[in-house]
């Protein structure tokens, strides 16, 4: 039995919900990932089911972004220097650790 959210749980499933689209993942893509239903996914996003946390996990390695970023209170609508745009987190995160370092490399020789 699923309970009801509350209101903090409605701020976190609306903020689980911005994520996914700032990255173009769209519901079905998600529910895939955590092996739960669409139904499930848009149902919870929209506050009437609480995340459980295994699909507040799946989230946060889909969107590649740490559980502490996904449960903030407030998402800054803009970056800082220190923070990574979301879509490359995501590109980054698909790459095979060969490829990071090469990556990596690359990095340092354009902020050389």
């Amino acid at each position: 039995m699923k309970s009801a959210p509350k209101e903090e749980d409605k701020r976190l499933n609306k903020r689980l919900q911005k994520f996914r689209k700032e990255q173009h993942i769209t519901q079905d893509e998600m529910a895939e990932f955590c092996n739960v239903s669409k139904s499930y996914i848009s149902t919870m996003e929209r506050g009437i089911y609480r995340c459980n946390p295994h699909v507040l996990m799946c989230y946060a390695r889909k969107l590649s972004v740490s559980l502490d970023t996904l449960c903030k209170q407030e998402y800054k609508e803009t970056t800082s220097k220190n923070d990574i745009l979301p879509e490359l987190q995501a590109e980054i995160a698909k790459m095979n650790l060969q490829t990071q370092k090469k990556l990596l490399k690359m990095i340092h020789i354009l902020n050389e």
